[in-house]
């Protein structure tokens, strides 16, 4: 004789296989996500901080690249800015004047300045000396020497 199995009793049973193999899914593409999505915000906070120019004249000596994102001199530029300031013990604040967008424009204008340009500033918040053009990592970190040197 043959036992009948219930489908009822067994549809529970595959409810709940399916339900893991969903949720295992899931956490495997959560997982996926995680490092994708912590790299966005992290970059997000520090494009946030680099575009703060309220730092001017509180004390700490800055560079601020006058920088348009589609510029190839202006990414030369910042390669350049950035690895002299990686080179450094003790760089000057970096910050980007981003001209694409309002406050950026208008930072650059206040300072009639166009971008492929870095105006550094002493503690105060006065402007010692406008580099224009593509320059050095060498000659880069020789100037924002000299300022972190001034504003002793």
């Amino acid at each position: 004789m043959k036992k009948k199995t219930s489908t009822k009793a067994n549809k529970p049973l595959k409810k709940g296989i399916k339900f893991r193999k969903l949720m295992r899914k899931a956490a495997i593409l959560l997982a996926f996500l995680a490092v994708p999505i912590a790299w966005l915000i992290a970059n997000e906070q520090s494009a946030r901080q680099e575009s703060d120019l309220s730092i001017l004249g509180s004390g700490q000596p800055v560079a601020v690249q006058v920088h348009d994102h589609s510029c190839p001199l202006c990414q030369r530029l910042r390669t350049n800015a950035e690895q002299a300031l990686d080179d450094m013990e003790q760089p000057p604040a970096w910050r980007i004047a981003d001209i694409n967008t309002t406050s950026g424009a208008d930072f650059a204008h206040r300072y009639g300045v166009g971008h492929v340009t870095i105006l550094l500033f002493d503690g105060k918040g006065n402007r010692q000396q406008t580099i224009e053009g593509v320059t050095s990592s060498h000659d880069l970190r020789s100037a924002f020497e000299k300022l972190m040197q001034s504003s002793h």
